[in-house]
């Protein structure tokens, strides 16, 4: 791929035209306001800028599933950004807004999940009744297969899951293949998930691969790429498709996102990753890209922030 060719890098002829072409910017926030622990230097002051002093609308979205949306908060605010509640949305709290939005029967109805604290709080604070814990069996094959599911499960909802067992991806499997109408929930599809010192452990994604690979449904996916989520925060927040816009920097998660949700996109590059995007055997595009989010302060911020 070319971005030169078929995107537009935000440069100090443009940027006046292009911010005020949006209302809101949406945020993925690790690699574009921050890596690890450490901010994006100018990210705090970009977003005080485009808030404050443009009155410019800011959303954040996150795939991670393991953290509630007030977790989420408190990790964006102890990098001295404002932010507020109803501004977050992640993909466990999109999941539990997704069964509210098809009318899931929460009275009768129990969900399982493989998952961790940020999404079972999340589906119990939309009253949704959960399982998470069951009955640990012996190991081996002679005893797992004797595993008792409950028949009123009506969902299983699939995120992170470090404590993963292979009884848990069992009674998943055994659930979605043994009761009728049981719908499977994907939070998100990350295969990988970043750690410190630029390395990965497995993501979601590959705990979904695994149930969709055993019993041979496809998940209904809530987070990036796909649309859902971004559906669900185009409806909340009434917001006007044109001038919305995703800020990110994965082409196959963040710029896909903004693209199947029919909003513009900004690719966040980074000062050395260009090449790298340009080497990439991709057909996604953003519509916009820029190094550095603080690319978008004006020229006298600018010129501060890189002193």
């Amino acid at each position: 791929m070319n971005l030169e060719t078929y995107s537009t890098k935000i440069g100090e002829e443009n940027k006046k035209s292009f911010i005020d072409s949006i209302d809101t910017f949406i945020f993925d926030c690790d690699g574009v306001l921050w890596i690890a622990d450490a901010i994006i230097p100018g990210a705090i002051e970009t977003l005080n800028y485009l808030r404050q002093t443009l009155g410019k609308k800011i959303l954040f979205v996150t795939n991670n599933s393991t953290k509630t949306r007030q977790q989420f908060l408190e990790k964006i605010k102890s990098f001295n950004i404002e932010a507020y509640i109803d501004e977050v949305y992640g993909s466990s709290y999109g999941a539990a807004i997704y069964l509210n939005q098809i009318n899931f029967p929460k009275e009768s109805k129990k969900v399982f999940i493989i998952g961790e604290h940020g999404l079972e709080k999340e589906l119990n604070d939309q009253n949704f009744k959960t399982i998470k814990e069951i009955n640990k069996l012996k190991d081996g094959l002679d005893s797992i297969q004797n595993t008792v599911i409950d028949k009123d499960v009506g969902a299983v909802i699939v995120g992170m899951d470090t404590q993963l067992t292979f009884q848990k991806a069992t009674y998943a499997h055994m659930c979605i293949k043994e009761i009728e109408g049981c719908l499977f929930i994907a939070t998100n599809p990350d295969t990988s998930y970043p750690v410190k010192n630029e390395k990965t452990l497995p993501g979601a994604g590959s705990i979904v691969a695994m149930i969709q690979t055993s019993t041979g449904v496809k998940p209904i996916t809530i987070g990036k790429p796909e649309r859902l989520l971004l559906d669900i925060i185009l409806k909340k927040d009434n917001l006007n498709l044109e001038r919305t816009l995703f800020v990110g920097d994965r082409l196959d998660t963040d710029i896909a996102f903004a693209i199947n949700g029919g909003i513009k996109s900004l690719l966040v590059t980074g000062t050395s990753k260009l090449n790298e995007f340009n080497n990439v055997n991709s057909k996604i595009y953003p519509n916009y890209y820029t190094n550095t989010i603080a690319d978008l302060l004006p020229p006298n911020n600018n010129n501060n922030n890189n002193n």
